[in-house]
C-alpha cells in the first residue's frame, strides 16, 4: 500500500515539477592536477572492452565483441579468473547487452539486455545472473537507469519533443523534460535532439540523477518527480558555449560517468572528432558534487575510454577500447 501511495504521489507531482532553476555558471574547477597511469598487462582474453565495474574482490570487464561478454580479473593483482555471460537466450545468457549499466552500486549491478534486465552478483567467487521484473514493454531503451522504488528513466525517442521517459512499476510511461534550447537553430527535432545526446547516472540512493550533455559543457540534476534541481553551464576550455550545427565540428565532452554518495566522476575528451583522431590531447577525469559544482579536474597521461573508481583506496581503473592487452590504474591519493 505504501509503495502504491508513493507512485500516485510521483505521478500527481509531475505537473508541479516544472519550475526551472536559474542557470548556474562556473568558469573553473576548484582544483586541477594530473594523474599518472600504471599499465597492467593481461592475457589475450579481451576484445573491444567497453565498460567495467568492481564487485567484491573482482574487476569485471564488459567486452562488446566477445561471444562471452564478461571477463573477471582480480582487482588487486589483475590475474585473469574466468569469463561468463555467453551469447544466447538461456537463463544466464545475454542477447545484446548495453555497455552502460542500468545500476551499479554496492547493492546491485544491473545490465540491460535488449528489453530485459539482468542482475549480476557473486557468491562463493562465482557469478550469479538473475532476471529482474521489469514493466517496460518497448523493444529497446536508450540510456536506461534505475531510480528509487523500482522507477526507471530513459531517453525519449530522438524525434520526441520531451527529453525523458519515466517507466513506472505498473508499466505506465510518462514523457517529460525540456531540452536546453528549441529547434530554431537546428530546423527539426531530430537534429536538435541528436545535438543534445547525453549520459546519465543515478545517485546510489536513487532519489536523483545527473545528466551530462556529450556535445555541450552543460549538466543537469533532477529528482524522481522530474524537477530540475540544478542547471549547470561550464565556461571552461576546451569547448564552446553553443553546440555547433555541424556534427563534425562539435566538441565531445563527457563519454563515461560514475557516481558515489558524494561525488560524480566523468571521463571527458573535450575535443572535436578531428582532435580525437589526431590525438591532440589526453582525456581528463572531472569530479562534481551532487549540486553540480565542478570540484576537481585531473589530466590523464594516456587514453582510456571507460573507467570505474575504488573510492576507498582512491584508485581510478581504466581501459581503452583499442587496447585489448592492458588495464590501467591511476593513484588519486
Amino acid at each position: 500500500m505504501r509503495k502504491i501511495l508513493v507512485y500516485v504521489i510521483l505521478l500527481a507531482s509531475l505537473s508541479a515539477c516544472s519550475v526551472k532553476p536559474t542557470v548556474e555558471l562556473y568558469d573553473s574547477f576548484n582544483m586541477t592536477g594530473a594523474l599518472v597511469g600504471e599499465n597492467h598487462t593481461i592475457p589475450p582474453v579481451m576484445l573491444y572492452p567497453k565498460n567495467f565495474f568492481l564487485k567484491d574482490s573482482f574487476l569485471v570487464v564488459f567486452n562488446e565483441k566477445m561471444d562471452t561478454f564478461f571477463q573477471v580479473f582480480d582487482r588487486v593483482n589483475f590475474a585473469y579468473k574466468y569469463s561468463f555471460g555467453s551469447r544466447g537466450e538461456g537463463p544466464g545468457d545475454f542477447i545484446l547487452p548495453a555497455s552502460q549499466l542500468v545500476a551499479n552500486n554496492p547493492d546491485e549491478t544491473i545490465v540491460l539486455d535488449m528489453n530485459r534486465l539482468k542482475k549480476i552478483s557473486f557468491e562463493n567467487a562465482q557469478p550469479l545472473i538473475s532476471d529482474l521484473k521489469f514493466s517496460g514493454i518497448q523493444p529497446f531503451y536508450n540510456g536506461l537507469i534505475k531510480l528509487a522504488d523500482s522507477l526507471y528513466v530513459c531517453d525519449a525517442n530522438l524525434e520526441e519533443e520531451c527529453e525523458y521517459v519515466f517507466i513506472y512499476p505498473d508499466g505506465e510511461l510518462k514523457k517529460w523534460g525540456i531540452y536546453p534550447e528549441g529547434i530554431e537553430r537546428f530546423g527539426n527535432l531530430l537534429s536538435r535532439n541528436q545535438a543534445y545526446s547525453k549520459i546519465k547516472i543515478a545517485h546510489p540512493s536513487g532519489k536523483y540523477f545527473a545528466a551530462f550533455y556529450t556535445n555541450s559543457r552543460r549538466l543537469r540534476i533532477y529528482d524522481v518527480c522530474g524537477s530540475m534541481l540544478h542547471d549547470i553551464e561550464l565556461n571552461v576550455l576546451s569547448g564552446e558555449q553553443e553546440v555547433s550545427l555541424e556534427a563534425e565540428k562539435r566538441y565531445i565532452h563527457a563519454i563515461a560517468v560514475y557516481a558515489t554518495e558524494d561525488y560524480i566522476y566523468t571521463l571527458n575528451l573535450d575535443m572535436t572528432p578531428q582532435d580525437i583522431y589526431a590525438r591532440k590531447q589526453f582525456p581528463s577525469l572531472q569530479i562534481f558534487s551532487w549540486e553540480g559544482k565542478p570540484l576537481k579536474q585531473y589530466k590523464l597521461d594516456r587514453y582510456i575510454s571507460a573507467f570505474t573508481i575504488d573510492e576507498d583506496r582512491q584508485i581510478l581503473y581504466g581501459v581503452f577500447a583499442e587496447d585489448e592487452s592492458s588495464i590501467y590504474t591511476f593513484n588519486m591519493k
